[in-house]
């Protein structure tokens, strides 16, 4: 990637981080070209399991996600508003997102959804389908690999609406 290229940022909520450790592809938000992860104190708070957060802790010393914290007033204020009906990883998710241009990676629904459509769009979210796509796309991981990720993340209750990414791709 050159100078000039750009690199847009992606805050990514525990739902996201979960389901590629579960895949083992943890990996990949540091290989996406044009792409930068950062991860809030607030999400990295909500990886109870000590296997998954030796893995989230690895990712963030090794750089492929970086950590990135809630600081300004306005965040602040986005933060706490979020926090009435949102958990506080989603919340701290979307304040960021909102008050700083970012895109949001997070495979939440119902009232999350509501919330990032009135507030960045829809067209700023992306979800772990959307992340394993850019992956093919960018030569990353196979259909095939990502199909096996599919398969792996649905013996752990996520299910996809398709059947195969190459539908997708």
């Amino acid at each position: 990637m050159s100078a000039v290229d750009p690199v847009f940022i992606i805050v990514a909520d525990t739902s996201i981080l979960i389901n590629l450790t579960h895949t083992g592809h943890v990996c990949l938000l540091g290989k996406l070209p044009g792409f930068r992860f950062v991860v809030p104190d607030e999400v990295i708070a909500e990886i109870s399991r000590p296997e998954q957060a030796v893995l989230i802790e690895e990712a963030l010393r090794s750089g492929v996600i970086q950590r990135e914290s809630i600081a300004s007033p306005d965040e602040l204020a986005v933060f706490a508003d979020l926090t009435q009906v949102l958990g506080p990883g989603e919340s701290a998710c979307l304040a960021l997102a909102e008050t700083r241009g970012w895109l949001v990676a997070c495979d939440e629904k119902r009232v999350f959804l509501r919330e990032a459509k009135e507030r960045i769009g829809l067209n700023r979210l992306v979800n772990t389908p959307g992340i394993y796509v850019l992956c093919i796309r960018a030569g990353l991981v196979t259909v095939e690999e990502a199909d096996q990720a599919k398969a792996t993340l649905e013996s752990h209750r996520y299910r996809m609406a398709f059947d195969s990414f190459r539908s997708l791709v």
